[in-house]
């Protein structure tokens, strides 16, 4: 007992000894409140009914189904109505160039001349031997209503009058062909020849362009393609975010050999030539209408079987799984169809109660068809980004976004 008091009096040890009692007494206390916590906890298997005094409360929104129509968006791009390679049909120097590249033509317009060098003299020599068959055939039917000429011989007359007929023909063509006109109206995108350049018959002088309107194409798969109207509207958003509109004005009969997906034209007013060919484009292509209603990705939920759905309430506030059909997944929410005409969806604590448990329930108010988001809008997010994510599909590579839908003004997702 003495030696204890000695090693009490030296501060050293007392120190150590305080720190060492308060440190068994920390664990001692963690000990405890670790067992009572597992005291807390409920026996498994054993009944989870909860007191009816601890009846949870939850919010809840009666919404109203709309129509809606339902889109295929598929990649494309911008495609010129018309591009014609204007070739020469003589032999010869060019003489002349009245239009630069870039600039628009009208139907009929000189943009490539060739020298003429003989050619007129030869059309004044073809006129001229016309003229001297035409006596002769003439003063031979004379002599044929007298009887002094043989039917051999107005034969040959009536040869040669149609030889003389055919060679003025051939000179005016070649005249007239001297000068490479555009076939319609347009832009010469490009020009293969300059001044002086001899050409040769087939060889091309310009590339001509129909850009009004302007076509966006692209290729829908087989699951698709049964579902377009031709005549309808559609809309396009190009590379630079401009949205277009226009007609869908073609669909393919035959699929591509290799993707096994179909063509389709879309055709867009470009009076003022703002739209270029070959630009990126993502197609929305109307396929038909459906009822649907318009909540927030983070409402969405999986069951036990992993379908997805949403937590309703029926008429005695019991909670109700419904499993539902993704539409459309839009920045503003998504889309969903397969519900009643108006739930009443739980917009607020669907994540603590379960199918067939009645709650209690604050209504708000049925302003519009988007209930509030959560206040943990990580989740929000996180639950958009797992829903109507672009697919590929697998018969034609294109970028589909499945059952997408979108309203007429709405622009389609870049």
């Amino acid at each position: 007992m003495n030696f204890l008091f000695s090693l009490w009096r030296q501060r050293n040890y007392r120190i150590a000894a305080i720190v060492a009692i308060l440190a068994v007494v920390w664990l001692l206390s963690g000990l405890l409140s670790g067992a009572n916590d597992g005291a807390s906890e409920p026996v498994p298997g054993a009944s989870a009914k909860r007191p009816v005094a601890e009846e949870i409360t939850v919010k809840a929104r009666r919404l109203d189904a709309q129509p809606y129509v339902t889109r295929v968006v598929v990649n494309s791009r911008t495609e010129a109505n018309r591009s014609v390679q204007v070739r020469a049909e003589l032999d010869g120097v060019i003489a002349a160039l009245p239009v630069e590249e870039g600039q628009r033509v009208a139907a009929g317009d000189v943009i490539c001349e060739i020298a003429a060098e003989d050619r007129p003299e030869r059309l004044e020599q073809a006129r001229a031997t016309l003229r001297k068959a035409e006596l002769d055939f003439a003063g031979a039917k004379k002599l044929e209503g007298r009887g002094l000429q043989s039917g051999t011989a107005m034969a040959q007359q009536e040869v040669a009058l149609a030889s003389a007929r055919a060679e003025l023909k051939r000179a005016q063509v070649d005249v007239k062909n001297l000068k490479i006109r555009a076939p319609y109206d347009g832009l010469v995108n490009s020009r293969a020849v300059e001044l002086g350049d001899f050409i040769r018959r087939g060889e091309e002088c310009a590339t001509v362009l129909d850009l009004d309107p302007m076509l966006i194409v692209g290729e829908v798969s087989e699951s698709h393609v049964g579902n377009l109207n031709v005549g309808g509207s559609a809309s396009a958003q190009l590379q630079q975010g401009q949205l277009v509109e226009g007609r869908l004005r073609y669909v393919s009969q035959q699929a591509h050999p290799n993707t096994r997906a179909y063509r389709v034209e879309v055709a867009v007013p470009n009076a003022d030539g703002a739209l270029r060919s070959g630009i990126s484009a993502r197609m929305a292509l109307p396929t038909g209408e459906v009822l649907a209603h318009r909540i927030n990705a983070s409402l969405l939920t999986l069951d036990d079987r992993g379908q997805l759905g949403v937590r309703t309430l029926d008429e005695d506030h019991r909670v109700r799984f419904m499993t539902v059909q993704l539409v459309s997944d839009e920045n503003a929410g998504v889309w969903v169809a397969g519900l009643p005409a108006r739930p009443l969806l739980i917009t607020v604590g669907q994540e603590y109660v379960s199918e067939g448990e009645q709650v209690a329930v604050e209504l708000e108010e049925s302003g519009g068809d988007l209930p509030a988001p959560l206040s943990s809008s990580g989740a929000a997010q996180e639950g958009g980004a797992a829903v109507g994510q672009p697919l590929i599909d697998s018969t034609s590579g294109v970028a589909v976004q499945q059952s997408e839908t979108r309203d007429q003004n709405q622009e389609p997702q870049q």
